[in-house]
């Protein structure tokens, strides 16, 4: 019905081109075509196609709706809830045919015995977890994939699109754990092939998301006249310098508010002195394990 709509709302549109030439090859019973007139029928004959469109694509954005709860309802072995909703699409309907095809399931379903109705389940358990199977796998194939055509880190703008990269550090730990736990011997081969993969891209752009960190943040607080910098083999240290560092609570507080994300990042240590030049400093430790650890956030 839709591509009926499609091809009549062509047509009026060549129509209109014909009678704007020519008005009385469209309008031949007018006694005074124009192209006004022409115009005027183009705009009503493409406000009702318009109409149909709406009302028949929801019928059939409704009817979608309907199968698929109604096959969840099977599902959950509701079969004469099932019935009843699939009987609300009309014949007219393109999803019709689908829906009397998933009453005569529903009414096959329903006349199980306890024993068939057991056994049924049990199957469905089985596809389904063949599904999520199938699923885990093609999951771990595609992130192998993206990470052998190459993804670009620390190139993020600021500091909330730094974090992302390690979002997607956290996904990739939680892919890989649950591969680690799987039965499927094929699960836990790409399981692994991705842990060895992830760990090195972490080994390599830890350092580089710590640099570019350090530079966001003293961008931040240069007005403040707080200087910082990373230093250290694979910029395990952040240097914080300013005079409000004189005094040991300015130290604390400013740690307490940076403290959690200087662990995201995986700083060693934070070393705060009140003036450039100064050899002895204040120092925090931070994060005590290797860049190339899973990434695991709080509640994750």
């Amino acid at each position: 019905m839709l591509a009926f709509l499609g091809l009549l709302s062509f047509a009026a549109f060549i129509a209109m081109i014909v009678g704007l030439i020519k008005p009385s090859l469209i309008l031949k019973k007018s006694k005074k075509p124009t192209r006004l007139k022409i115009f005027g029928l183009w705009i009503l004959s493409t406000f009702i196609v318009g109409i149909l469109t709406i009302v028949l694509t929801g019928s059939e954005q409704n009817s979608d709706t309907i199968v698929v709860e109604a096959e969840k309802l099977i599902t959950d072995g509701k079969f004469k809830e099932a019935k009843e909703e699939l009987q609300k699409i009309n014949s007219d309907d393109s999803l019709y045919n689908r829906a009397q095809l998933i009453i005569i399931k529903a009414d096959s379903l329903s006349r199980l015995t306890n024993e068939e109705k057991v056994k049924y389940e049990e199957q469905l358990a089985v596809k389904k977890k063949e599904e999520e199977i199938e699923e885990q796998k093609e999951q771990l194939k595609r992130e192998l994939k993206s990470i052998n055509e190459g993804i670009e880190f620390a190139k993020g703008k600021n500091i909330e699109a730094l974090q992302m990269d390690l979002v997607l550090f956290a996904s990739w730990a939680k892919i890989i754990e649950e591969a680690k736990n799987s039965d499927n011997l094929e699960i836990q081969n790409l399981g692994k092939k991705l842990s060895y993969k992830v760990s090195n891209i972490q080994t390599k752009e830890f350092p580089n998301l710590r640099k570019k960190y350090s530079k966001f943040l003293a961008n931040k607080m240069w007005e403040n006249d707080i200087y910082i910098s990373a230093s250290g083999t694979g910029k395990r240290y952040i240097n914080l310098t300013g005079g409000i560092f004189a005094a040991n609570k300015n130290k604390k507080d400013f740690q307490e508010t940076i403290h959690e994300i200087l662990t995201m990042f995986r700083f060693k240590q934070s070393r705060y002195r009140w003036y450039k030049g100064a050899e002895e400093f204040t120092y925090y430790d931070v994060y005590k394990g290797k860049d190339s650890d899973p990434v695991i956030f709080d509640g994750q």
